[in-house]
């Protein structure tokens, strides 16, 4: 039989009174103590399932996911979840997690084919819920008493720090990677502490194993999990040598696969190239070491909090200062080594591996840091003060102390973490927080009025959305992609019937803001195809099918991947009645984006009205593969068998099309009759 591993001691003189000689029945009863902290977590974030979805991720990972626009509408899952799963078609803004997605799509099916605010916020609670549980499931085994247990599944469960991951529906990937993370080291506690020969040890390693691959899906944070575990060897004293690290071989390779998976999608995304921002290795260095300090700091005052914290143009000298910061924490840690602290070592050790790998010294993202990446880290630091307030537990006359510290952290960060998370409500909170924690800065942010102004424009807000966007463009002239968002605010205004009298007013400052956008120097390739589309759209709108067709031919010299320019330049071409053209632009549109349903029910559409019913037949197939409630392509697709002579045929998709809601034409009726016949 194995030696049980006993819990670590904060050093040799408190070894009686350290955290595995805590009565049994404290250890027994945590659970009911547990069920208030998990109440009050739930009560602090209850005000979050009434919010909405907002414009920070939410639409790349959610609304707007190609993967996800079908799903509940028909498609079969035997195309949804290898898109999903795909290394190319599945990464979200260069993040490989499928996982997270997933539960997105099996939201969608069970919401009749809708995205549902409500259900996904609810979700994400109960994860939160789950990931609660586990930290103080994983507490109990290591042998804190139930104050302790209490008290770090509080500071897990409220601490403001959790926020971001929890109100925010696109961090759906921290809370679940953090329940699957905490799980599998509850059975890595328990792995430890069973016999090293039996069946029942090798399925807890199996059970681990299986639990890490999910984590792993969910988020690449996960990779941290065998440093963790690790650092719990730490914690039970086991002796540190190379066996260690070997039987943790599969975790390991499972951590650099999905490592290397994730390197490879964020380049694909060119997530990596901070080339435009000019910092050498040292300056990366020094914020990934103020991003660390100012973590420890945010421990205790978790102020201010911001959903981004943008580069600065130059970095101030607290970020220069910030290595300093890092030496003492080194520091500490060598001496609480010394001092036989195992209880310091172990939290500075597991707060440092689950933060190291976020700490944006090679870049990835828009900001130097951000508050959800200490989600699974502050774990560690959690351990710090249950430990204490275990070990003060033990004293005489230590209750009403003890309901007294837990009270003022429940009133606080309870309080904070509610407020907080109110601005989590929609886009305008959202930016409008940032907007005012930016007030006074020398280097203010566009993108706050960028995104708000997206956020107002999705909502129909349009005057909304003008002023953003011309703040914006008033505080960064030389952005291409601002003044061109601003012509598509115009061109929404334009096409509106709130602004009829102003409509051809409005197109040309939308055709104006698209040249304008083309001619400033910073502009890609790519976005000055988009910008030509767009204003090629601008022009057919307004009749302009000449000027339209031009622009929209150039932007697919430029980009012959823009699926829009194809799209729009087809409308212009059935206009002008030159359908061999229009029929090619669908056809080249759907080579580029074989998922989509309206675009084969265009294509044969066409197909049908140049007399191609075989390809018509072929191309409307296709549409009702993947979306087989599609009532419109029933119809074309019996217009099209009609149109063969197959009136039986065409008969029954005839009454398919009524069934799901499609008025006939009196010609429909008449070929229907001819099918009865």
């Amino acid at each position: 039989m194995a030696k049980k591993p006993v819990s670590a001691s904060s050093n040799k003189t408190q070894t009686k009174s350290s955290a595995s000689s805590a009565p049994k029945g404290n250890e027994s009863n945590w659970p009911k103590l547990g069920l208030i902290v998990l109440a009050i977590t739930a009560a602090c974030y209850l005000p979050t399932l009434g919010h909405d979805f907002v414009n920070w991720d939410d639409s790349k990972n959610i609304t707007e996911n190609p993967n996800l626009q079908l799903v509940g509408k028909g498609i079969p899952w035997s195309i949804t979840l290898p898109n999903i799963f795909d290394l190319e078609k599945g990464a979200v803004i260069g993040n490989y997690n499928p996982l997270p997605i997933l539960t997105f799509a099996v939201e969608k099916s069970l919401n009749s084919g809708e995205f549902s605010p409500t259900l996904t916020h609810a979700v994400n609670l109960l994860l939160h819920l789950l990931t609660v549980f586990f930290v103080m499931k994983l507490l109990s085994g290591m042998g804190i008493g139930r104050w302790g247990v209490l008290a770090g599944g509080l500071l897990f469960g409220i601490h403001p720090m959790r926020v971001e991951s929890v109100a925010w529906a696109s961090e759906r990937k921290d809370v679940l990677f953090a329940m699957f993370f905490f799980w599998a080291l509850v059975y890595y506690v328990k792995w430890l502490k069973q016999a090293e020969t039996g069946e029942s040890r090798k399925r807890t390693y199996w059970i681990m194993l299986v639990l890490a691959l999910l984590s792993c899906l969910s988020k690449v944070q996960a990779v941290a999990l065998p440093l963790s575990m690790l650092a719990l060897d730490f914690w039970f004293r086991r002796p540190m040598n190379f066996k260690l690290i070997w039987e943790k071989a599969p975790f390991w390779l499972l951590s650099i696969a999905i490592g290397l998976i994730n390197i490879y999608t964020l380049r694909l995304q060119g997530s990596t190239d901070d080339s435009a921002l000019n910092f050498n290795f040292l300056d990366r260095l020094c914020i990934g070491a103020y991003s660390y300090c100012t973590y420890l700091y945010k421990l205790v005052v978790p102020y201010p909090m911001s959903p981004l914290y943008p580069y600065p143009t130059q970095l101030p000298w607290t970020v220069y200062a910030a290595p300093v910061g890092i030496a003492l924490v080194v520091a500490g840690l060598v001496w609480a080594w010394l001092k036989g602290n195992r209880t310091v070592v172990f939290g500075l050790l597991f707060f440092t591996f689950n933060v190291m790998f976020v700490l944006q010294i090679f870049a990835a993202g828009q900001g130097f840091m951000a508050d959800r990446f200490t989600y699974a880290a502050y774990f560690g630091l959690f351990v710090i003060a249950a430990y204490y307030l275990d070990i003060f537990s033990k004293r005489e006359n230590s209750e009403k102390k003890i309901y007294a510290t837990l009270g003022v952290i429940t009133l606080v960060f309870g309080s904070w973490t509610v407020w907080q998370s109110a601005i989590w409500k929609d886009g305008t909170t959202l930016w409008t927080h940032v907007m005012q924690l930016q007030e006074g800065d020398k280097e203010r942010s566009v993108l706050p009025y960028w995104n708000r102004g997206k956020y107002l424009l999705t909502k129909g807000d349009l005057e909304g959305a003008l002023r953003d966007y011309t703040q914006a463009i008033e505080m960064d002239p030389s952005n291409p992609e601002l003044t061109k968002d601003r012509g598509k605010t115009y061109f929404n205004m334009a096409s509106s019937s709130q602004y009829k009298n102003q409509q051809r007013a409005l197109l040309e400052k939308a055709i104006q803001d698209y040249t304008a956008a083309m001619a400033k120097p910073k502009i890609t390739p790519k976005s000055k195809s988009d910008a030509l589309s767009s204003r090629g759209a601008a022009y057919g709108f307004a009749g302009m099918y000449e000027q339209c067709i031009s622009d929209l031919t150039e932007s697919l010299e430029m980009d012959p991947t823009n699926k829009t320019a194809y799209a729009n330049r087809a409308v212009a071409y059935l206009n002008t009645n030159q359908y061999e053209k229009a029929l090619k632009d669908y056809e080249e549109y759907v080579k580029l984006d074989p998922n989509n349903p309206q675009m084969w029910y265009e294509c044969g559409m066409m197909q049908r009205t140049l007399k191609h019913y075989l390809h018509a037949v072929k191309s409307l197939e296709n549409a009702l593969t993947l979306n087989p409630k599609f009532g419109l392509a029933f119809l074309e697709r019996a217009r099209t068998k009609a149109g063969m002579g197959n009136y039986t045929e065409a008969r029954q998709d005839y009454q398919k099309a009524q069934q799901l809601g499609v008025k006939l034409e009196p010609a429909d009726l008449k070929a229907m009759r001819e099918g009865g016949n």
